[in-house]
């Protein structure tokens, strides 16, 4: 399953990579408290979950982690950490921007490291907050409309 997941983030980025290559990229005005912008247009952008595995406490993963030399991988030296995030009772929800050659990379990261400690889940993935103001926008605009 994971292998099938892994296999459509890699071909999603691809595919992706070129369609971000076409569009240009703005920086941001003035102070934000959303993440930077992407500022590479081969680059893509990774949802990584890791899922705390219950039958393991903290030191237990910690030991694991360590063991596995997880720090030494993750996150690849080419990513850039746009969040970080720990959802109690699910575990690490990370989103990196990576160079769409680096997936492997990614992979190989996650299955040496963190395998035995986390179950993993990856997904490709964009940034939705300027599509949903705009579509917020345009219905406050339709409702006026129909008033």
């Amino acid at each position: 399953m994971l292998q099938k997941v892994l296999l459509t983030v890699l071909l999603s980025a691809i595919c992706v990579a070129g369609a971000m290559a076409q569009q240009p990229v703005t920086p941001p005005e003035g102070p934000s408290t959303t993440p930077p912008q992407v500022q590479r247009t081969d680059s893509v952008m990774v949802t990584i979950i890791l899922k705390h595995q219950q039958d393991k406490n903290l030191a237990e993963i910690r030991r694991i982690l360590e063991a596995q030399g997880f720090w030494d991988m993750f996150p690849p030296e080419d990513a850039k950490v746009l969040s970080w995030t720990l959802a109690i009772g699910l575990g690490h929800v990370i989103t990196l921007q990576i160079p769409a050659g680096a997936v492997r990379r990614l992979n190989l990261a996650l299955e040496n490291g963190a395998w035995g400690a986390y179950d993993t889940e990856i997904y490709l993935t964009y940034d939705y907050e300027s599509v949903w103001h705009d579509y917020v926008e345009k219905r406050e605009d339709a409702k006026a409309d129909r008033n």
